[in-house]
């Protein structure tokens, strides 16, 4: 993989290029094997724009790319843990299941998110600086799908650390692949607003962990993304803190968080595979008000009136990936229960035609 995109020194071995013919039809494929000029092994086929190494078989399946964003502490990591796991629940629905499609995956999934949160019961690490000696992120985790549709589908998920969004490198190429991205999906933390933490606080155990400014995180994603279209989704996270607003001492919030036949008061989203386009719209609508509530008008412009002119396809989710506040560094003795972590995924797999 090239340097540029990765940020960091990387090791490969010498590149082959094999020009694509001017008659050769849509479906061509580099000639296998192709020798390596050094060591006379088979080489490795790879993307041509950052080198990075693709499976057998990539060019006849369909792969959708998410990105993740946000600033620190707005439980990316927790959220990708758990959506694997409720990923394969969710194809179930439509008879097929999930696996890791590379070895890397599988021990990136099981070290880095299975293990501590699953096993230890714990939260994860902050995830480290890209280019920083040991992060993982520099390789994405990559899921397979099964056939969908008649057609092998790849799912992968490049995780980015808030660190890296809070304060961009001066060099941002290698996060350019946010703008290649079929769905980015941007993190907003409600404990990170002073004024919701101060009314749950005897209702949801003080958070070690708080990330930085939303709207300075979601200013630098614009920036990287400039002039590209990928369909940002903007979400509501650790939601669970939002249902304790019906306990407060607050008229106006109780009202709000107490109605019953609100969207975001129930979860479906593992009823059935395809997505709910109006559900979908519904709860956008519901936590657009939400944010307006929790004073994130700047947040919201930035997307309805985006000061470069330019627009991008956004809608708004909830989600809890663990249903209760964590104790300290430890997960809630009550156990991990998800709440509508899978609709992004839906809705970027259904403008994908994947679902």
């Amino acid at each position: 993989m090239a340097k540029k995109f990765t940020g960091k020194d990387v090791g490969n071995g010498p590149f082959v290029v094999q020009e694509k013919p001017q008659a050769a039809p849509r479906n061509w494929a580099p000639v296998r094997p192709v020798e390596c000029p050094q060591c006379h092994e088979p080489a490795q086929e790879a993307c041509p724009h950052c080198h990075y190494g693709l499976l057998d078989g990539w060019r006849s399946a369909s792969a959708t790319c998410i990105a993740m964003n946000g600033a620190r502490a707005t439980g990316k990591s927790l959220y990708i843990a758990v959506l694997v796991k409720l990923l394969g629940q969710l194809l179930a629905t439509v008879n097929s299941t999930i696996h890791f499609a590379d070895s890397r995956t599988q021990q990136a999934y099981k070290e880095v998110y299975e293990k501590p949160l699953f096993e230890a019961r714990s939260l994860m690490q902050p995830t480290m600086s890209a280019s920083s000696d040991g992060s993982y992120q520099t390789h994405p985790l990559i899921l397979s799908l099964g056939v969908l549709k008649g057609v092998r589908r790849y799912l992968v998920i490049r995780d980015v650390a808030g660190e890296d969004m809070e304060s961009p490198p001066v060099d941002t190429q290698p996060l350019e692949f946010l703008r290649h991205a079929d769905g980015v999906f941007f993190m907003f933390d409600p404990l990170a607003v002073s004024d919701i933490r101060a009314k749950v606080q005897d209702l949801v155990p003080t958070q070690l962990r708080l990330g930085g400014d939303p709207n300075v995180v979601l200013g630098n994603l614009l920036n990287i993304i400039g002039t590209a279209t990928p369909p940002l989704a903007v979400i509501l996270s650790k939601f669970d803190a939002m249902h304790e607003l019906r306990n407060v001492d607050d008229v106006h919030w109780q009202s709000i968080m107490s109605n019953s036949g609100a969207a975001f008061m129930r979860d479906p989203s593992l009823d059935h595979a395809s997505y709910d386009h109006a559900d979908g719209e519904l709860l956008h609508e519901e936590v657009r008000s939400l944010l307006h509530r929790l004073n994130a008008n700047h947040l919201v412009l930035s997307l309805e009136q985006p000061n470069s002119g330019h627009k991008i396809p956004y809608r708004y989710f909830a989600v809890s990936a663990l249903g209760e506040s964590p104790r300290g560094e430890t997960v809630n003795a009550r156990g991990i229960a998800p709440f509508r972590c899978v609709d992004p995924v839906k809705w970027i797999l259904s403008l994908n035609g994947v679902i």
